[in-house]
């Protein structure tokens, strides 16, 4: 079998080596992240999908292309965003986000014509949860990271609750991705520094959960805050999504090698990404 054999499904799959074929529908880079709209069959599962993620092949979709096309070796992550049920008979709308801009890969992913197939492995990973009795949560991210806090804020706000959203940035917010914020979530920004440590104290001290997505040294600031306002690390208190290599997806690369604060070594893959923030602090 060769590449040109290969018919493309009309409709999104479940394919026999328990992938997905989707079809990407449309995509568009906001703040600095790429916002990927798919197509996915009826029945992929839907728990906790905040900090959960699929990974996409970049290339021919077909059983010959993934087994042969290394245009792209590695798969790429893509969290989930939005999650809509189906409309139609062309199957559940997904938005899948990574921040990942420069990547040639997720370059290729935003480069897709309307109604491509794509090949994904997923929902994978863990992602965050909300303790039961939380009623204000504090998000804390970047612009181009916040998207796949998403499906998190509108759980906390479909039940009653409160969201600030603290982002590290400064200037003025991309329009498409406020559109994309609840507009009952407060946001708030800061650049980097005195202003923004003393704000992560306020929104710490505001919220009795966090969730973080931040790059390394934004995330030691996190720590540092939370022990600055509660004096220490508690467990079921902040959670984050770390920064990591997911390659794989089922821990046998150890690309995605993370460093817990007990100075051992876990795989953010499948134990990750989104780790209690104990686990990740000393």
């Amino acid at each position: 079998m060769n590449v040109t054999q290969f018919t493309a499904p009309a409709q999104p799959a479940f394919e026999a080596d328990e992938s997905l074929t989707g079809l990407a529908l449309s995509s568009q880079f906001v703040a600095g992240g790429l916002l990927l709209s798919v197509a996915l069959p009826p029945g992929v599962v839907r728990t906790r999908l905040a900090g959960r993620y699929f990974l996409a092949h970049c290339g021919d979709p077909s059983p010959w292309g993934r087994a042969h096309d290394w245009t792209f070796p590695l798969r790429r992550p893509l969290f989930v965003a939005v999650w809509r049920p189906a409309t139609d008979e062309d199957g559940e709308r997904w938005l899948l986000t990574t921040p990942a801009i420069a990547d040639p890969g997720v370059g290729w992913l935003a480069a897709r014509p309307p109604a491509t197939p794509i090949n994904l492995i997923g929902p994978l990973g863990n992602g965050f949860t909300l303790p039961p009795r939380a009623r204000q949560l504090a998000v804390v991210s970047t612009p181009g990271r916040v998207a796949a806090l998403l499906p998190l804020l509108h759980a906390m706000l479909d039940s009653g609750g409160r969201v600030a959203i603290l982002l590290q940035d400064e200037g003025v917010i991309d329009p498409a991705l406020r559109d994309l914020l609840p507009f009952a979530a407060e946001v708030q920004q800061a650049a980097p520094g005195a202003g923004w440590q003393m704000q992560l104290r306020a929104v710490v001290g505001w919220a009795d959960v966090v969730a973080a997505a931040l790059p390394g040294a934004a995330l030691s600031d996190l720590l540092e805050a939370v022990r600055v306002v509660r004096l220490r690390v508690e467990r079921d208190f902040a959670q984050a999504l770390v920064d990591a290599r997911l390659a794989c997806g089922y821990g046998a690369c150890h690309a995605c090698l993370t460093q817990l604060g007990n100075g051992r070594w876990t795989r953010a893959c499948v134990h990750g990404p989104v780790f209690d923030l104990a686990e990740l602090g000393k």
